[in-house]
């Protein structure tokens, strides 16, 4: 072989080896923009930065008030909690976090409860986050909806003279809970829910 026909040799396999590489890149880097040389055995062009994802800002209003819902909401289920323990809802506070048909609900489950014997063990496990809330805070009064994971595996209702569980067969105990809330005043309040026993968590 003559040295003019190893230099070229040389550059055919660099030349390879380079747009080999440039295809490596194209399929790595999907959401960048790859293009590799033609025959004239220039080198590659360079991928290009991909253009940064839009972030969604979120005001300092926006996130106290997401923080707020979760609470409110959790605090109804506390409240719940110890209604349903005890079987009444004497010094409770759940008018603190409940209100219209998510307050009526309430009262009639305890009513319902303490008419049969039944008291509840145990204390469900609430599962939100900031981003399961949907907030218009244009709206008069300002309002909410969450979207929640709610497990009772840990809370089950009893026959308060056996001690024994009453819970329903088969029951689904970790389900989806769709609420609405409406800041009333200087505190926000669970207006209604809505289980979703299909859509499990």
């Amino acid at each position: 072989m003559t040295r003019q026909e190893h230099r070229t040799t040389r550059f055919a396999v660099r030349a390879r080896n380079i747009a080999a590489a440039s295809l490596a890149l194209c399929a790595a880097l999907t959401a960048t923009a790859c293009s590799s040389s033609g025959d004239d055995g220039n080198d590659p062009g360079l991928p290009t930065s991909a253009a940064p994802s839009p972030t969604n800002t979120v005001s300092a209003e926006e996130a106290q008030a997401r923080k707020a819902v979760i609470a409110a909401y959790q605090g109804m289920a506390d409240e719940q909690v110890k209604a349903y323990t005890k079987g009444s809802l004497s010094g409770s506070k759940i008018t603190d976090y409940a209100t219209g048909k998510a307050l009526r609900d309430v009262k009639d489950a305890v009513f319902v409860n303490l008419q049969n014997g039944i008291v509840s063990k145990g204390e469900p496990k609430v599962i939100a986050s900031e981003n399961d809330v949907e907030l218009n805070l244009d709206s008069t009064p300002k309002k909410a909806t969450l979207r929640l994971c709610f497990d009772q595996n840990t809370w089950t209702p009893i026959d308060k003279k056996t001690g024994k569980s009453v819970a329903p067969p088969n029951q689904v105990k970790r389900y989806t809970i769709n609420a609405n809330l409406e800041n009333q005043g200087d505190r926000w309040r669970v207006t209604d829910e809505k289980a979703d026993k299909e859509r499990t968590c």
